[in-house]
Order: C-alpha cells, then structure tokens, then sequence
C-alpha cells in the first residue's frame, strides 16, 4: 500500500486584481467566481501541487519545492485556467507581488497538511476516453482525448485523487472578469460531492494545441465568443466528473503500487528567433496599426511593442527545463514544463503504456512545445505566443522531441519496467 495525503488551501483575491491568461483582456477582476486554490497530492515521498493560475515561474515553483525539507520530490504545477491573477514575473501580464507571495505561502502550507494527512491507501488507475469535446484547435475539429485518473482508496472508499485531461481551461473568455478555475474547478467540485471527504487534485495534461471548441486567435478580442460561459464550464466539467464517476464506481477494487523510484533532469532548450525583421522595426509597425484595429487587437498590439521595447541586442536563446519521472508499480507520472502538444502526451503513452500521466505547465511555464512537423504551418503558438510569454523568440523545432527523449531516458534510468503493467 501507499502512503497518501492531500490538502487544499484557498487564497483570496482582491477586486481589481490583474487577470492572466489574455492579451486583449486589460481590465482587472470584478470578483470572485469559484476559489483560487493550490493543492497538494502526496504519495510516499512525492509531493504535486497544482495551483488554479495560467502559469507559473520556474523560480516560483523552486521557491514552494524549497520550502520542503525535500524539494527534490516536490512537483509544482498550474493548471492553466485563463481566469486566474498574473501571478508569473515577466510573463503572461506579469506579477501582482501580494497574491504571488500568498500562493508560496499557501503551497507550503498545503504540502505540510498533505503530509499530515498520510494515510495508507490503495491506488487505482483510471482512464476514459472523451469524445467529441476537446478540439484540435489548429486544425480545427473535434477529438477524442482521455481522462485520466489516479484514485487513492482507503476501504474501497476515495480518499484522494490526481486527475487530468489535455484540454485548454479557456471556456471562459477575454471578456470574463471573474477569478475561477473555469471548468477544472466544476469537475473537482463533482468528484468531491461524490466522494465525501475526498480531495481532488487536477492537473492539464499537454493541451498545448487543444481547446473546447475555439481558435486560439478568438481570444485575442474583447467579442464575447459563443458558448464562453459559466454554464459552458459548468457543462463540460459535470460531463467529465460524469464519466470518470462512470468508469471507476466505488466498488471498484483499487491495486496496491508503492512508487518504486523518481528521476529528475534538466536540460538545456534552445530558443530561435523567427521574426524576419528586429524587434525595432516590428514595434515601429505594430505602432502605425494602433488607431486602426479594434480594441482587443489594439490591446495585443500594445503586448507585442512592450515586448518588442524590451529585447536586447543579444538576447539569451536557451531556456533549462526540468523533466521528472516517476514510477509506480501500476504506471507512470511525467512532469514536463510549459505547454506540450498533445502528440508528446501520446508518444509517451505509446512508449510507456496506458497507465501513463503525463501533466504539463510543470515545474516552469515558457510557452509552447509544438511538435517538429507543426512549425511548417507556423501560427499563433509558433510564431506568436513568446511574446506575451516574455521570452525572446519561440522555442526551435525539435525542442518538444528533446522532452520526450528525456523523459524516456529518465524512465528507462529507473529501471523499473518490471514493475510496470501493461
């Protein structure tokens, strides 16, 4: 059996709080939808926490890791809701210092009650495929992606749960002011309900190319986008606490895994600048288009020459990353920062095996990990998104591959491929 623990600890967010997740979204919170909350997940000796912000620092995630007497286990992610405070210095609308500071504080806090908590349990592993809700949202048509789970049972009774899915928390728009977790937050709240006394924790999986149901370029407008509502969340959470609920009744007989070991590299990612003109000619363009474009692309516009004002003549092209593996008797869990293209979630599914977690925007949120054969096609995630990530050129095509590679090198390092059921 596993020792498990988990705990949640809210933070409150002022009125007038700055809101990450848009570029064209320039007012501040008018409130407070749903709770921001980090929690904490602990099996044995490895701790995840996710936190409901679009991203977060490498160094933030360093800071809560060390607030730990092991930080070599700890795990931070966010889980991307688009409706939650700038919280990431330099990146996605910068910082507001207060709320930053009360994330670290609270993650310390729910990491110590997570660890109070450990009591033994039996894991399950759970996956359910989702048809015809999430979207490739380059080629823009509906897939089918799985949720997965992993269920913490103490006497056939949830204790906790580790739960993720790649797909976008974006339900909610530009034009929402309210703080929320979008439809992650309705799908804990569900599981909950079902499993009294349960916490569940989500993570996203590598959503770097999936959204329910939108372009990425219909965020860059202050037009409220069909079907971006609270009851849109609402809907799509219910149906996945739904099916997970569906697939793994609580008669359900649970494994009995001990984490065999966790590896954690990092590695150096090089950058490539893209642009055909210097960031001084681009801001000089982008100011002659201000007064003729509408106010959510006059709203980009003004991130892109921010951004542009803020190059260096020569700029640090290299990014390090942290990749972590662990191995359980019953599977696997990767960490991999930023946002992955889904083809990295499944390529390591396919080499791992089913019982294969794979959470993005861990330990570090840069920007976008396409895949090799999407930089053909460029687009917003290709061409455009470091600059709201304040990073000075994309990442070069092969980076996403070099995550795998790793990753794959790790789980093999482990050596625990016997433990592993296929």
């Amino acid at each position: 059996m596993t020792r498990v623990g988990a705990a949640v600890v809210e933070i409150p967010v002022p009125v007038g709080t700055a809101m990450a997740g848009y570029a064209a979204r320039t007012e501040p919170s008018r409130g407070v939808h749903d709770p921001l909350t980090v929690r904490a997940i602990t099996f044995d000796d490895l701790t995840w926490v996710t936190v409901d912000v679009c991203g977060l620092h490498e160094d933030t995630c360093a800071e809560i890791a060390h607030s730990t007497p092991t930080p070599d286990n700890v795990r931070v992610s966010a889980t991307h809701t688009h409706a939650g405070p700038c919280v990431v210095p330099g990146r996605l609308g910068g910082t507001v210092t207060t709320v930053h500071t009360a994330i670290v504080h609270a993650a310390a806090d729910a990491i110590r009650q997570a660890t109070r908590d450990h009591t033994r349990a039996d894991l399950e592993w759970v996956s359910v495929p989702i048809p015809d809700v999430a979207f490739d949202r380059r080629r823009d048509h509906p897939i089918t992606v799985d949720l997965q789970a992993i269920l913490a049972r103490r006497s056939g009774r949830v204790h906790a749960a580790l739960v993720t899915w790649p797909c976008h928390p974006v339900v909610l728009g530009a034009e929402n002011l309210q703080i929320s977790g979008d439809y992650p937050a309705v799908l804990r709240s569900r599981l909950e309900q079902a499993w009294p006394g349960a916490v569940v924790v989500f993570a996203a999986g590598c959503a770097g190319d999936i959204n329910p149901g939108h372009a990425s370029t219909s965020s860059l407008t202050h037009n409220s986008s069909t079907g971006r509502t609270f009851t849109e969340a609402d809907r799509i959470g219910s149906q996945l606490a739904s099916s997970l609920l569906t697939a793994a009744p609580s008669a359900a007989p649970g494994h009995t895994p001990t984490i065999v070991c966790s590896a954690v590299e990092e590695v150096s990612l090089a950058l490539e600048i893209l642009d055909d003109e210097p960031p001084a000619c681009l801001a000089a363009r982008w100011r002659s288009q201000l007064d003729t474009v509408e106010p959510g692309l006059e709203a980009l516009l003004r991130v892109w020459i921010d951004w542009a004002d803020s190059q260096t003549d020569n700029p640090t092209l290299t990014w390090t990353a942290r990749i972590s593996v662990s191995a359980f008797a019953g599977g696997w869990i990767v960490g991999l920062p930023g946002e992955p293209f889904l083809a990295v979630e499944n390529k390591l599914r396919a080499s791992l095996g089913p019982n294969t977690l794979v959470l993005g925007y861990t330990d570090g949120c840069p920007g976008y990990f396409p895949t090799r054969q999407d930089y053909a096609s460029g687009g917003y995630e290709v061409r455009e998104a470091h600059r709201y990530y304040g990073m000075p050129a994309p990442f070069r095509a092969g980076s996403a591959e070099q995550l795998v590679e790793t990753a794959l090198r790790l789980a093999d390092s482990l050596g625990a491929a016997q433990w592993i059921e296929r």
